[in-house]
């Protein structure tokens, strides 16, 4: 009973979203979540921690527990795009807007991403570029959703292109979710500054990510503490972000929900 009632609870709340919405975006595909996948290739990333991170998301769209998750919304379905990104105005889309909503689409999804090589950029590390090519992206994505998240990875902090904090209050104040996952196995200048390796705190990568990148309803961090838990932190994070509550991205026009409702999200 208490199931059913929450199945219909969920229901009406789409039902309502979608009266809600501008005639614009109701006459576009209607999704759960509009995710954008912003993964750090730049030169602290060596080719090996490169693939690796593609592969844990390669490997996540083709997880039973990935397709469970998207099939357990209210719509169903979620709408996510890929792309790379590095130094300020390095970045490039590696897979466009995708509709996932079966075990085929979600590994046709798998099958593209796998197919690329990924690429390294220079010009130091713009976690504000990044942030600002993926938001451009949700703006033309063709979707419509209640929640909009870009889940961005990164091994190191903002040191080129447009001020992070100007961007990510811009982010924020239209209603968008950042996450990350910060990588922290390694020393912030590990393959960036010659010489031998720095021993340094994890925490300070994933304090730094908490207080100056992530931002939103629900938003939080997935740090991946060694190299060998790329694919199950990649899994746990997109898990998380799919099956976030639906409502969460009205807070902004004066929804809120309990406590017991954020601790079950983040279960």
């Amino acid at each position: 009973m208490r199931e059913r009632s929450a199945n219909g609870i969920c229901t009406a709340a789409m039902l309502l979203c979608m009266v809600l919405l501008p005639a614009e975006s109701r006459a576009q595909t209607l999704v759960d979540v509009e995710i954008v996948i912003a993964a750090d290739v730049s030169v602290s990333m060596d080719r090996e921690e490169t693939r690796l991170q593609q592969e844990g998301f390669v490997h996540a769209f083709r997880h039973p527990d990935i397709l469970s998750a998207i099939q357990s919304g209210p719509v169903g379905r979620i709408a996510v795009a890929y792309i790379e990104w590095g130094g300020a105005g390095r970045h490039r889309v590696v897979v466009p807007w995708s509709l996932i909503e079966d075990a085929e689409s979600a590994h046709r999804f798998a099958r593209r991403l796998e197919k690329n090589r990924p690429a390294r950029f220079n010009r130091g590390t713009s976690i504000s570029s990044a942030l600002l090519r993926s938001y451009d992206l949700l703006l033309a994505s063709g979707y419509s959703a209640t929640r909009r998240v870009i889940n961005i990875s990164g091994d190191g902090v903002q040191n080129k292109g447009p001020d992070l904090a100007l961007v990510r209050s811009e982010l924020l104040s239209a209603g968008v979710t950042i996450n990350g996952l910060p990588i922290v196995y390694k020393g912030l200048l590990d393959g960036v500054v010659a010489g031998p390796e720095r021993e340094t705190d994890p925490r300070v990568l994933i304090e730094y990510f908490e207080q100056a990148v992530i931002g939103g309803p629900y938003a939080f961090v997935e740090p991946v503490t060694a190299i060998e838990s790329y694919t199950e932190a990649v899994r746990r994070k997109l898990i998380r972000e799919i099956r976030t509550p639906m409502y969460a991205g009205l807070r902004n026009a004066g929804w809120t929900s309990s406590a017991e409702d954020e601790d079950r999200a983040a279960e």
